[in-house]
């Protein structure tokens, strides 16, 4: 009998799958990031809790994927101090509390099950309660209580960590939709808690990495008309930044803040503490705590000028219409590289290419923001293919990649791209097209060959993935690798100098081209691509 998927996973979860589940986390805040926005009324309408999520998650996802194969011990240490260093806003310092409480009870084991996973979950609760001097309950601490309470009624029940955490997204999406019944400002406004909702995404997130499948939708309708409620907001800027010192009295620094302002959060050590407060005198703050230590990731905000944005955005909602069409997405750098895709009909852009991939949680934002229901993404590059190919299951869009290696053959796909043909008709003509162009790169040599021909440092001519030509001249070099791509089928040659070529290199190798290849027509811009020289296509 075939097994079920629930019995092909896991029964306990270890190091190594936590920077998975961390990055799934983030994922499903990006995708969910403008309509927790959206939900932002409290503690004012500002609508910045997704953006604030996200970034405290962005930081320890970073913190995470470099602390590489350590202790769980360790790495929850990792864990605890980046989203301190990332915390942003009321439910960024809320949701860092949380992440310290859990982190500090996960500590304690190399492993996870059911109970470990139960006992973290109610120390991240108690944690975040504790960090909070007057709790407020319908918001993001309601509900992370309530779905640690739903995990202690299963104690020593020996539950699969999926059915567990199953049941405690069950929980929780109730306690969302019980927040309105707490806050009023949240009835009023016609929305649930956005940090509980926010809270309820992760964990969703979390469980559909868990078990490899698509992430569910959230519980909200993005269709509904939510209240514009006209709350005065009394404290104008929120501030905030980490303070590093001899060691302070939290307590006491939290009572002097008082004095400025509300929403007051110092949470952290008294050595490296996280100072959080919405005041009218941002300067004052400030001048206290550097009379403490030395400040730094300092963050002033204007609450009123981002409610307006807000509800100028609520009350334009109606007009904003899912577009029609194909949306298209490529990973690029370099501005002249950029403009091209754009001319080309790239409707977004994502920055990266060789050394600095963009994440899948970055395509998931990308892909997002498009308001087209079919996208297609071309990565440009091959360590960026699979994440590319990983966002399809993240989003409700319908998302295919085709799977360009550079910014070439992104130009070549993009020739082949018919706006009235469908979706599977597109990437068939595009994956072709792909096929068809030869890729060259000019770059230099990070390392000596192990035969020793060529020295770290010198120009080297890549393609098919051999070096094909190499020197200390990068334009002869150039020639070489042309002389060793250029067949009696190559009709046009497109070249994108890079950002450390100026205009007489340009001059000279468009000059060198035409009088070697008289009959290949060239195709010769200004790319601005770092790491490269020159990138090559060839049709």
């Amino acid at each position: 009998m075939k097994a079920s998927l629930r019995d092909q996973l896991p029964e306990t979860i270890t190091k190594s799958d936590i920077a998975a589940l961390v990055n799934a986390s983030l994922a499903a805040l990006i995708k969910y990031q403008d309509e927790i926005n959206r939900l932002n009324v409290y503690p004012v309408p500002d609508g910045d809790t997704g953006t604030n999520m996200v970034l405290t998650m962005k930081i320890v996802r970073d913190e995470t994927v470099k602390a590489g194969d350590v202790s769980l011990a360790e790495l929850a240490k990792v864990i605890t101090y980046g989203s301190l260093m990332g915390a942003r806003g009321n439910s960024g310092v809320i949701l860092s509390q949380i992440i310290r409480g859990i982190c500090e009870s996960l500590a304690k084991y190399e492993e996870l099950n059911a109970d470990a996973i139960i006992e973290a979950l109610d120390n991240g609760a108690t944690a975040a309660y504790g960090a909070v001097k007057k709790p407020v309950e319908g918001t993001m601490l309601t509900v992370i209580r309530d779905m640690a309470n739903a995990g202690m009624r299963l104690l020593g029940k020996n539950l699969h960590p999926s059915d567990l955490l199953s049941y405690i997204i069950e929980e929780g999406k109730r306690s969302v939709e019980r927040t309105p019944e707490l806050l009023s400002i949240l009835k009023e406004s016609g929305v649930v808690d956005a940090g509980g909702y926010g809270l309820l995404i992760m964990a969703k997130g979390i469980l559909s990495a868990q078990k490899g499948i698509k992430l569910e939708n959230g519980i909200v309708d993005e269709n509904d008309q939510l209240t514009i409620v006209d709350e005065g907001i009394e404290f104008a800027y929120c501030t905030e930044f980490i303070l590093k010192s001899e060691g302070i009295d939290l307590d006491e620094v939290e009572i002097e803040m008082e004095k400025y302002g509300d929403s007051v959060l110092v949470v952290g050590t008294p050595e490296l503490t996280k100072i959080h407060v919405h005041t009218n005198d941002p300067g004052a703050v400030v001048q206290i705590a550097t009379g403490l230590g030395t400040i730094s990731e300092v963050q002033i905000n204007n609450i009123i000028e981002q409610s307006k944005v807000r509800t100028e955005s609520l009350k334009e909602e109606g007009a904003l219409v899912q577009e029609q069409g194909i949306g298209i997405i490529a990973v690029a750098s370099g501005e002249g590289v950029k403009e091209i895709l754009s001319n080309l009909g790239v409707h977004a852009i994502v920055d990266g290419g060789q050394s600095m991939n963009p994440s899948t949680a970055d395509l998931v934002a990308a892909v997002n923001k498009l308001r087209r229901d079919e996208v297609i993404i071309l990565p440009n590059n091959k360590n960026i293919i699979m994440a590319a190919q990983q966002v399809d299951g993240l989003t409700d869009k319908k998302v295919r990649v085709v799977a360009t290696t550079s910014v070439p053959e992104a130009f070549g796909v993009m020739l082949a791209f018919d706006e009235a043909a469908t979706l599977d008709q597109n990437i068939e003509a595009m994956t072709i097209e792909c096929d068809m162009v030869k890729t060259g790169e000019v770059t230099y040599a990070v390392r000596d060959t192990k035969n020793g021909e060529v020295k770290k440092g010198e120009t080297i001519g890549l393609y098919a993935g051999d070096i094909k030509a190499s020197g200390g001249d990068v334009l002869a070099t150039t020639m070489t690798l042309l002389e060793t791509m250029i067949d009696d089928d190559s009709e046009v040659v497109t070249i994108l100098a890079g950002d450390t070529i100026d205009a007489d290199q340009i001059d000279e190798l468009s000059a060198m081209f035409e009088e070697r290849f008289p009959d290949v027509e060239l195709d010769m811009h200004y790319g601005g691509q770092p790491v490269y020289y020159f990138l090559i296509g060839i049709e």
